[in-house]
């Protein structure tokens, strides 16, 4: 605040004048004030202040009195903490010099020992002639700002401190994408120490796509988040070093917006995945020899069964056995391309029944819920649905040109419990007759499915068709 624009004329101050003041400035006036204002003469005597002001020193100091120059505050000091003696401060060197002062910062402390921050402003004094009379001083309490300001610094270096000590790369930008902070991580991850304020959008020497595409900083998930204006995460890139060495890493760039919500910047953190991408192409790696090793196994089975049924060629049970194993071996194939993580019963059923079935959807209706099975499941369930569809072959639904065989399922859900209820249904084909006595694929149905998944199987053979229903506990 600037003491004389309060006043159409600036008032004459002189030494004489110590008992009282203009009347634009009389005591009534100064009190109304917001701010603390005080007057010095030109010899720097206190001669007039308003309550504010004794506020803010803490005390009440007599206008007039020869001992009361330049301030009434009790002690005075400089924002770094400095002692600032009353013939140093910006009212002495403005009736030195008749310079004005503008928003000087000094601290005040008052006779408790309490210290205020205050904001000074200066302006002299003169009379008609131009001669320096005095000087008038408007200053403000400014302590809970910058108590404020001094927290939000404090918040800031904790900040800064967190985000230097994370291993993980941080950096942030300006709303045009120019970078403003980067921690040591973002230095380590791209090789290169980043140009504040010149570098845009990336930290990184060079960019690409995961199939090697070069990718411009333009156009990486950073600038896409700051033009769009939208949070993205995980987004794949891989960063070059200068020396050449590159780097898969997830980006997860955030915009920031101030109060009113406009865009101010923004953080992004980036990820190095280049160790577990060397796991997962380990893991690809164990799981395609292992595949390698289980079908050269199923193939040397295959070859061992074709030696033992040599003088039955093409047998029956040559046949079933070999079904058996080519089932088993597909299950494996929908396996392997899951990592060996599970697969979808959909898939299970649809690769179970294919080689008999083919894809008729007039004679074949598969349906039901998305389902991901564990490997152990699928297999088990593969191996029980090949001996239904061999039996629907042979004897059933599929051994003539008007069958069907619906594969059906849904999920119970009880409390904790969920539970997989899955239908076999044959229909159209030729009267059915119960069998006398339970071959090979009934027991592997009934027993194997309740011994390898605790399931409950209800096989029926009515004469419209065979009907299987299976019950299995789902983790």
């Amino acid at each position: 605040m600037r003491g004389v624009a309060m006043f159409d004329t600036q008032p004459s101050i002189s030494g004489a004048a110590a008992h009282g003041l203009p009347s634009a400035l009389d005591d009534t006036i100064l009190d109304l004030l917001p701010a603390a204002v005080y007057v010095c003469d030109a010899d720097g005597i206190l001669v007039r202040h308003n309550r504010k002001a004794a506020e803010l020193w803490g005390r009440e100091p007599v206008p007039g009195d020869v001992a009361e120059r330049f301030c009434g505050s009790f002690r005075l000091y400089w924002p770094d903490g400095r002692p600032l003696a009353h013939h140093d401060t910006p009212m002495a060197d403005t009736l030195r010099t008749g310079r004005p002062h503008r928003n000087v910062e000094v601290q005040v402390e008052q006779p408790g020992g309490r210290r205020l921050w205050v904001l000074v402003n200066i302006d002299p004094v003169r009379n008609d002639a131009g001669a320096l009379t005095g000087a008038i001083n408007c200053f403000q309490d400014i302590t809970a700002r910058k108590l404020a300001d001094e927290r939000i610094r404090e918040s800031e270096r904790r900040l800064r401190e967190v985000l230097e000590a994370l291993p993980t790369a941080v950096y942030t930008t300006d709303a045009e994408g120019h970078v403003t902070f980067y921690n040591r991580a973002s230095v380590t991850l791209s090789g290169r120490r980043p140009e504040l304020g010149t570098d845009r959008w990336c930290v990184t020497w060079r960019l690409y796509q995961p199939d090697g595409t070069p990718l411009s900083h333009a156009d990486c998930p950073m600038a896409v988040a700051l033009r769009q204006n939208r949070a993205i995460e995980g987004a794949e890139i891989v960063a070059e070093r200068p020396d050449g060495q590159r780097l898969p890493c997830l980006a997860y760039p955030t915009p920031l917006r101030d109060s009113a919500g406009k865009l101010v910047g923004a953080v992004n953190m980036l990820v190095d995945i280049s160790e577990r991408k060397r796991a997962e192409e380990r893991r690809q790696l164990l799981i395609r020899e292992l595949n390698h090793r289980v079908k050269n196994t199923l193939a040397t089975v295959q070859s061992i069964a074709a030696q033992s049924f040599r003088r039955e060629t093409r047998s029956e049970a040559h046949q079933r056995f070999e079904g058996r194993l080519i089932t088993l071996s597909r299950a494996h194939d929908v396996l392997t391309r899951e990592s060996w993580e599970g697969a979808e019963l959909h898939e299970i059923v649809a690769q179970a029944m294919e080689p008999l079935c083919g894809e008729d959807e007039d004679r074949l209706e598969i349906g039901g819920p998305e389902l991901r099975l564990r490997p152990k499941m699928a297999l088990s369930l593969a191996m029980a649905l090949h001996e239904l569809c061999t039996n629907a072959a042979k004897y059933g639904a599929l051994s003539n040109e008007a069958g069907r065989v619906g594969v059906t399922w849904r999920i119970e859900v009880r409390g904790q419990d969920r539970r997989l209820h899955l239908r076999w249904a044959e229909s159209g084909g030729p009267p059915v007759l119960a069998p006398q006595e339970k071959g090979f694929g009934s027991r592997l149905i009934e027993r194997g499915l309740a011994w390898e998944l605790g399931a409950s199987v209800r096989l029926e053979f009515p004469p419209s068709g065979v009907v299987c229903e299976i019950v299995a506990p789902l983790p």
